[in-house]
């Protein structure tokens, strides 16, 4: 009966176990790129609104020369492109949100990610074609080339010095602690102004129209005094007007009176034989007849 060999059954049993310990390794790789692990790294707490958040981030990546593509209270979009000297070239794009945490609307927590698209430099050749009455179609050597950048990868910056920078970048453009106060104390005192003006400005035009009306009111009674003294007045010409005729007319009449008894006492006084008495009897007796 052969007898095995001792290096082969060292051979299988380190074989063995490296298989093992290899399986073992395959075991505990994640399965996924993802872990979603709460390590904070593309997070940060801010004490400010998230309007003040994201406008330090804007001006934040303005600062590193950025260009901004979208900036809005509750986001902004910039990019940024490098060209590294094998002709790659790299565009940085990072997206930056700002969600407010509280009802005071003092504090948010800025989301931000980066993302690293990497291009190359891609000619794309033409060649020109000449078309002939005989031969047909023929292409010829010359021609023109297109440059275009062509995307060879793409991904997500996860190095937590990356974010910790621009974080620590966008609290150097957050407002200073007294600012808040100082600027809420400016608002406030610009509206005790701004109130006081237009109570002032309610208060003349009060006093304007009172002052109006009170002048109207002054000629309106001044107008109504001349109107009642016009017509006293001109009562008072009617009234003397109509004691004059009557006593022009009662002149006349007692004139008419004198001059009828003027005429009368002319009458009688030519009249002969007529005449009387003291006692007002006729001065002949009257005559008797005799039978």
């Amino acid at each position: 009966m052969a007898t095995a060999n001792p290096y082969l059954r060292v051979t299988a049993l380190v074989s063995t176990c490296a298989v093992v310990v290899l399986a073992g390794c395959a075991s505990d790789k994640p399965k996924y790129a993802e872990t979603f692990s709460d390590k904070g790294t593309y997070t940060r707490d801010y004490p400010v609104s998230g309007k003040d958040t994201c406008e330090a981030a804007r001006r934040a990546l303005l600062s590193q020369g950025y260009t901004i593509q979208k900036a809005q209270e509750d986001g902004v979009e910039a990019i940024k492109n490098f060209q590294e000297p094998d002709q790659k070239h790299t565009q940085l794009s990072l997206h930056v949100v700002c969600a407010p945490d509280g009802a005071d609307g003092k504090h948010s927590t800025a989301f931000v990610n980066a993302v690293q698209d990497h291009y190359i430099i891609k000619k794309n050749s033409t060649s020109a074609g000449v078309g002939l009455s005989v031969l047909g179609s023929v292409s010829m050597p010359f021609g023109s080339s297109d440059d275009s950048l062509s995307k060879i990868a793409s991904e997500t910056i996860d190095k937590p010095d990356f974010y910790s920078n621009f974080f620590d970048l966008m609290a150097r453009y957050m407002p200073k602690p007294g600012e808040d106060a100082a600027a809420a104390a400016a608002k406030v005192q610009a509206a005790k102004d701004q109130a006081a003006k237009d109570q002032a400005a309610k208060d003349q035009a009060a006093k304007d129209q009172a002052a109006k009306d009170q002048a109207a009111k002054d000629q309106a009674a001044k107008d109504q005094a001349a109107k009642d003294q016009a017509a006293k007045d001109q009562a008072a010409k009617d009234q003397a007007a109509k004691d004059q005729a009557a006593k022009d007319q009662a002149a006349k009449d007692q004139a008419a009176k004198d001059q009828a008894a003027k005429d009368q006492a002319a009458k009688d006084q030519s009249t002969p034989g007529t005449g009387t008495d003291s006692s007002g009897s006729s001065a002949n007796p009257p005559s008797t007849s005799t039978p």
